[in-house]
């Protein structure tokens, strides 16, 4: 799990950063916008696939938004590119942390993502 997170956090940075820098963070406002048991639940979430390490508090900050990105490139890489979240738009990032809350993304998270897709 370890070299997965190292190598998807140049890919996912250098992918995502710009865009999520980019008027103001889409994300973050995603992620506050939950309720406070959604928010821990993206962050047990996490920490169950390995992208994440701190106290699971529900609160943003750089730990979360480093896994949240690390986790959606690994979710996309894993899926062949079939599930992908734009982190920059509101309307993107809701809808990736409300399937991560909901343990929706799962099977890509720690399983073989196409193996139920067939």
């Amino acid at each position: 799990m370890q070299r997965r997170s190292i190598l998807l956090s140049l890919s996912a940075f250098l992918t995502l950063a710009p865009g999520l820098q980019a008027g103001g963070d889409a994300l973050q406002a995603a992620f506050e916008s939950l309720s406070p048991a959604a928010r821990r639940s993206a962050q047990e979430q996490l920490a169950m696939a390995g992208f994440y390490r701190g106290g699971i508090d529900g609160a943003y900050g750089p730990g979360t938004r480093k896994a949240l990105v690390q986790a959606a490139a690994f979710i996309e890489q894993n899926s062949y590119g079939r599930t992908r979240f734009d982190l920059a738009s509101e309307k993107g990032a809701r809808t990736y942390l409300r399937a991560l809350a909901a343990g929706d993304l799962g099977k890509y998270l720690w399983g073989e993502g196409d193996e139920a897709d067939g």
